[in-house]
């Protein structure tokens, strides 16, 4: 079979992978033409064909140090050799970087290991139901928190549907829809309203600072109102920091915001692309999952805690706290936010640019700063993406979905930052004036 071209890759993927990709969100890559990855290291990605990009996608976030970095990718092959997969009791890896986390982050006391974002999700959410004894989920237009039934609702619903409970999947269980709650991001008043309304809330669960919808950044006193709230009605609030934490603080974003949550999930940056996740929390909650699968909280998983990933984690995690690598790409970000507004402003662009710490997205036809997923329909998407193909023809590649971001890594430098804002220069200067 012809494997030498990211075309004939993708059309055998079409084949037998449905959208010819592991998910839709991956397969929008196709959007602007096939491509096929074989290699990375450090800032760059290769495809099958021999093109070079450099990534500023990072598998959606969790490439913090940069690809292929040496000390991660040389702790994950020692444990190889020590053994794979052990699947009883724990081990030395498991405590240590269990330990680790509790000292980094101010809500963990207890941590389990898990291998994705979305069982994060889920088993917080388990596991504050099962504290609380009620059912109903409250979370926040426009925050994604996993694919599973309870939360995967009105993360991108239409205009028409803002304000509802708007599955974002077929096959979702009625049941689950109904006990799911949405409020606006960034409504206090919204949330003391519901407290009030609902005698049943199990659970509450948002990002900090909600990057599914690009970014949003909590207005003075919502995430304190949350806290507050939850706590006086003895509900756990959960943070989704499964894209924040470890990219914007080593500490996670509760640190550097000062509200401290009940329960956090965590992923992505965690591993620097190895695949590895954790739910943490208070003593109380986590340990209703201490028991024997017949009583308490049911957590399990077979690759749980599995050591590659895990060591993987302890090297990331040890890097982190020891070099300055959130304080540089922070700075970078902001760098790359005031050159593109530059740019926009030079053009005569009608848009903003958007961002937090090493994450930023150009926003087109809308502007202001946003503060609620209502404020972010009206992305002109067509510009978006006519930018989003004359930045990967010149050599930058990020997915061109609008409503996703765009984020540095340790590896992103000076080099890369001339040559993004000389490339966008271009295509900002190739499109049409507003």
């Amino acid at each position: 079979m012809d494997d030498t071209t990211s075309r004939s890759v993708v059309e055998r993927a079409r084949a037998v992978i449905p959208g010819g990709a592991q998910t839709g969100l991956r397969a929008q890559a196709y959007d602007l033409g096939e491509v096929a990855f074989s290699e990375s290291s450090g800032p760059t990605l290769e495809t099958v064909d021999g093109e070079e990009f450099t990534d500023y996608h990072l598998a959606f976030g969790p490439i913090v140090l940069g690809h292929g970095h040496p000390a991660v990718d040389d702790a994950a092959k020692a444990t190889i050799d020590d053994g794979v997969l052990y699947g009883a009791a724990t081990t030395a890896l498991e405590v240590e970087v269990a330990e680790r986390v509790v000292d980094l982050l101010p809500s963990a006391e207890m941590v389990n290991f898990c291998n994705s974002g979305t069982e994060a999700t889920y088993h917080a959410i388990r596991l504050a139901r099962a504290y609380t004894g009620n059912d109903r989920v409250l979370k926040f237009e426009g925050c994604y928190h996993g694919w599973h039934d309870y939360v995967d609702i009105s993360v991108y619903p239409p205009r028409e549907r803002v304000g509802e409970t708007h599955p974002e999947s077929d096959g979702m269980l009625p049941e689950a829809v109904d006990h799911t709650e949405v409020l606006p991001f960034n409504d206090a008043e919204a949330v003391v309203e519901a407290f009030a309304e609902f005698d049943d809330i199990g659970a509450v669960i948002c990002e900090p600072i909600p990057h599914s919808v690009d970014c949003l950044v909590p207005d003075e006193g919502f995430l304190e109102t949350l806290r507050e709230t939850t706590a006086e009605n003895d509900v756990p609030l959960i943070f989704d920091e499964v894209i924040t934490g470890f990219r914007h603080s080593a500490r996670g974003m509760q640190h550097e915001l000062g509200v401290t949550p009940d329960l956090t999930a965590l992923a992505k940056a965690m591993g620097n692309g190895y695949p590895v996740a954790a739910v943490c929390g208070r003593e109380d909650l986590m340990a209703q999952a201490g028991g024997d699968n017949t009583s308490g909280v049911v957590i399990s998983g077979t690759y749980s805690g599995h050591p590659v990933g895990l060591a993987a984690a302890s090297e990331t995690l040890r890097v982190l706290s020891a070099e300055p690598v959130i304080e540089e790409i922070t700075a970078l970000g902001e760098r790359y936010r005031e050159g593109l507004d530059g740019l926009f402003s030079e053009h005569g662009i009608e848009g903003r640019v958007v961002g937090y710490g090493s994450v930023f997205s150009p926003q087109f036809g809308v502007t202001g700063e946003p503060q609620r997923y209502e404020d972010v329909l009206g992305l002109d998407e067509e510009r978006f993406v006519a930018f989003a193909r004359g930045m990967r023809e010149r050599g930058h590649f990020f997915t061109p979905n609008p409503y996703k971001r765009q984020h540095l890594s340790w590896a992103h430098g000076e080099a890369e930052l001339e040559t993004y804002l000389a490339a966008a220069d271009a295509v900002l200067g190739s499109l049409p004036v507003n």
